[in-house]
């Protein structure tokens, strides 16, 4: 239609250097009709007809604005528009916390093996030493590499694509009787996801990267489990295993559980929790990001799924808490509207696999 583009706002909103950068940058990418100025927002309406490369222009413009500190949002509603938006003031900590976070992990976990590796070592001479040697090779190195590698695969798709991640933050946990000694990890995404796309990507990243190392470690927890021996045969729980140990066959029929079969079992079931499609874990960030605003409706069907689990495992009902004080809907992408592709559709596909073969409705019973 070829309008020329008006200004709505007051000639001391206009006379605003920052309000003039951010006219003129999105004017280079996109073709508007009309512009809005609000204390707190810039809205800019736009036609399909002179903007036939819409998704690609506006994710162009998303990477030059969001390192800018502005948040563009698309809205393909009634009306097509863009409102800018300032980004709020976040501090971030220095890598310093990851690094001692790590730290304390390592030392947690080393301390939780050595009460699952006492079952398999031999009494003598520096039985401590040994039983350490032993809970740093068969469960905390195996239980940490699952866990960062899950997390690296965030952080490395979600650089790839321009989207600012934080190192893995680990969570350490006191081990108070037997414990894993940890309760797991986690990076912080500091920009916006652009679009459903890159949602679905980042989602699934983690996920994936984690399930493929802890399945070779499978067969190697598994061999140890059948040839180590145990000089002791107290066990304090049961595991309950999920769908891959019985394909493959890797059922221990008596206890105590080796420590490494603990770490990687441990890594599985992290992967199935992190696959639950509610909320903001990487299983909601999939599906939002390839079902769009429908995912809620799934959403809330497996929270109930969850609370209903809770009837035989109480452990679920604290994760759909959680869920529901983090929020159960989804955050949009800032380009909400432009449909996924046929790589999004596998990779849902995978995850949704992988979270078939990786979950256990009662994980554990003492």
């Amino acid at each position: 239609m070829g309008r020329k583009a008006m200004e709505r706002s007051s000639d001391v909103e206009l006379e605003n250097p920052a309000v003039r950068d951010i006219i003129s940058t999105v004017k280079e990418y996109i073709e508007t009709y009309e512009i809005e100025v609000s204390p707190f927002t810039i809205k800019f309406k736009f036609l399909d007809t002179e903007n036939p490369d819409i998704s690609k222009k506006f994710g162009e413009l998303s990477r030059v604005l969001v390192p800018m500190g502005y948040i563009p949002q698309m809205v393909m509603d009634y009306e097509h528009y863009i409102v800018v938006s300032r980004m709020p003031q976040r501090k971030f900590t220095s890598n310093r916390v990851n690094i001692v976070l790590l730290i304390l992990t390592i030392l947690s976990t080393l301390y939780a093996g050595y009460l699952f590796s006492e079952d398999f070592v031999k009494p003598g001479p520096d039985l401590v030493g040994r039983t350490l040697v032993y809970s740093a090779l068969f469960f905390s190195a195996p239980l940490m590499t699952i866990l960062g590698v899950h997390e690296l695969g965030h952080y490395f798709v979600a650089k790839h694509y321009g989207v600012r991640a934080s190192l893995p933050f680990f969570i350490p946990f006191i081990p108070l009787g037997y414990s894993i000694g940890t309760f797991g990890a986690f990076i912080s995404l500091r920009d916006p996801f652009p679009n459903r796309k890159v949602m679905a990507n980042i989602g699934a990243a983690g996920p994936i990267a984690g399930f493929l190392t802890a399945f070779p470690l499978l067969f190697v927890a598994n061999y140890f489990q059948k040839t180590m021996i145990h000089v002791r045969t107290f066990s304090p729980f049961f595991l309950n295993y999920p769908l891959i140990y019985h394909l493959l066959d890797f059922l221990p029929i008596k206890p105590p559980v080796f420590p490494m079969v603990l770490s990687v079992w441990v890594g599985i079931f992290a992967t199935a929790m992190n696959l639950i499609p509610v909320g903001q874990l990487d299983g909601g960030h999939v599906l939002r990001g390839i079902l769009g605003r429908k995912a809620i409706y799934i959403s809330y069907a497996f929270l109930m799924l969850l609370f209903y689990l809770s009837l035989e495992y109480f452990g679920w009902i604290l994760i759909a808490l959680l869920v529901m004080f983090i929020g159960l809907e989804h955050p949009p992408a800032l380009d909400d509207s432009s449909p996924v592709g046929s790589k999004e559709i596998l990779i849902g596909v995978t995850v949704l696999v992988l979270f078939i073969l990786s979950f256990t409705p009662v994980p554990f019973y003492i």
